[in-house]
C-alpha cells in the first residue's frame, strides 16, 4: 500500500520537470537538459496556429504519466522582454525588439527594431521601411500627394491665363503691331475628385 502511494507521488511528481533550453537541429528538434540532468531531445508542442524558435529559455517538459518515456516539450518560456501591456492586452515578440500586440480595444500595433513591416497577400505587398518609407507592390513608381499637384496646376494656369504675346500683322491696308489680351474666358481646372480619402500622408 505505502509503496504504491510512493510510486503514484513520484509519477504526480515527474508529471512536470523544468529544464533548460540547449541547441536546436535543423529537422526542427530541440534539445533540453531537465534540473534533473536528464537530456531530452524532441520537436516542441505548439498551440494550434502559433509557432516560435527561441535560441534561449527555461522549458517545461512534460511526462506522460510521470514517465520520461513519454515526453512532450512545451514551448519555451520567457520571463524578460516583450512590449508594454494593457489590461487585456496579447503580444507577438521577439528578443531583438519587434513585436505585434493585439489591443483589448481591438486595435493592432506593429513595430520594428530594424527590417521594416511587411504586410503580404497572393495579390500584393505593403511594406514599411525603416527610413519610414512606404512601398506598395514594389518601388519603380512614385505617388503624388493632392495638394502638391493641385497647387502646381493651379500656379500653372494662373500663368497662362496671364500670358500674353506681342503681335503684328502685315498684308493690310495698314500694318499693325500690339498685345494680344488674355485668355477670356480663364482656364480653371477642378481636380477634387481625384482626391482620395482612404490614403493620406503628413
Amino acid at each position: 500500500m505505502n509503496d504504491g502511494i510512493k510510486q503514484m507521488a513520484a509519477r504526480i511528481r515527474n508529471l512536470f520537470s523544468l529544464g533548460e533550453f540547449q541547441k536546436r537541429y535543423d529537422d526542427g528538434k530541440v534539445q533540453v537538459k531537465t534540473i534533473f540532468g536528464r537530456v531530452v531531445e524532441k520537436r516542441e508542442a505548439f498551440p494550434y496556429g502559433f509557432k516560435a524558435k527561441a535560441k534561449k529559455g527555461t522549458v517545461l517538459v512534460l511526462c506522460q504519466g510521470g514517465n520520461f518515456d513519454g515526453v512532450e516539450i512545451l514551448p519555451v518560456l520567457d520571463y524578460e522582454g516583450g512590449p508594454e501591456l494593457e489590461a487585456g492586452d496579447a503580444a507577438l515578440y521577439t528578443e531583438s525588439g519587434g513585436w505585434i500586440i493585439i489591443r483589448e480595444n481591438g486595435g493592432i500595433e506593429a513595430e520594428a527594431e530594424s527590417g521594416g513591416v511587411t504586410v503580404k497577400t497572393k495579390a500584393g505587398k505593403f511594406f514599411i521601411g525603416e527610413d519610414g518609407n512606404v512601398e506598395i507592390n514594389g518601388d519603380s513608381k512614385s505617388f503624388v500627394t493632392f495638394e502638391d499637384l493641385e497647387t502646381a496646376l493651379n500656379t500653372f494656369l494662373t500663368s497662362l491665363n496671364a500670358h500674353t504675346h506681342t503681335v503684328s500683322t502685315s498684308g493690310g491696308p495698314a500694318a499693325q503691331t500690339g498685345t494680344a489680351a488674355p485668355m477670356a474666358p480663364p482656364l480653371t481646372l477642378n481636380i477634387s475628385a481625384a482626391k482620395t480619402a482612404q490614403v493620406k500622408t503628413a
